[in-house]
């Protein structure tokens, strides 16, 4: 998944960045700015692996600016799905550029009026995780609703997440969620791979 936080003040960025690091508790921030990590590079974070002891967030500094042509649609998707929780700390991007991303499903932090409306479009996007969970015929309405609401890539990146989380507490490798996990990685390469919908590719594992 991916947050983009976009201001000139210090204490604005680092209040997202902390409430976010806060919510998904990870046991591992990898840092970077734009003298250390080219955007090619991103990719290598994408699919972490699921036998990690814990989760990983990517904070990126100051990357995206003057190298926004550089993010092709593709990479985008593959960073907005990705279990990988993406924060992209910026001082400024091009309106363009951030209305691309948005429908893409990135959530934006932007100062000054903005970051309090797409706020509350996250705090709704995370209700998807609780489809994974539920019984199959709710799962499929649940599921119907977010595709409704909300980009793939965005829901799919949530499910990474809560799916990844889930498995990672399982005693067994062969537990129910280590399977589903898997099974979402190999529809999602699928679908890239042969040009299926990436919707109904994961709809037929949750449903399965």
């Amino acid at each position: 998944m991916l947050t983009i936080i976009v201001a000139e003040s210090k204490p604005f960025r680092k209040t997202h960045l902390d409430a976010l690091i806060a919510q998904f508790v990870p046991t591992e921030v990898i840092a970077f700015d734009d003298t250390i990590l080219a955007i090619a590079d991103l990719e290598q974070y994408i699919y972490p692996s699921l036998f990690n002891t814990g989760s990983s967030l990517v904070h990126a500094r100051f990357v995206l600016d003057a190298k926004e042509k550089d993010i092709t649609s593709e990479l985008l998707k593959k960073i907005i799905a990705s279990p990988t929780v993406f924060v992209f700390e910026e001082l400024t991007l091009s309106k363009p550029f951030l209305t691309n991303v948005k429908k893409q499903g990135a959530v934006i932090y932007q100062e000054p009026s903005s970051a309090k409306a797409t706020a509350g479009k996250q705090e709704s996007l995370f209700g998807v995780t609780a489809l994974i969970t539920l019984p199959k015929k709710e799962r499929w309405m649940a599921y119907q609703k977010a595709v409704a609401q909300y980009p793939i890539e965005a829901i799919l990146g949530m499910l990474y997440w809560k799916v990844r989380d889930l498995a990672l507490k399982e005693k067994s490798i062969n537990g129910a969620y280590h399977e589903l996990y898997a099974a979402m990685i190999e529809a999602h390469a699928r679908a890239w791979q042969y040009g299926t919908p990436l919707q109904l590719a994961i709809e037929k594992v949750l449903l399965q």
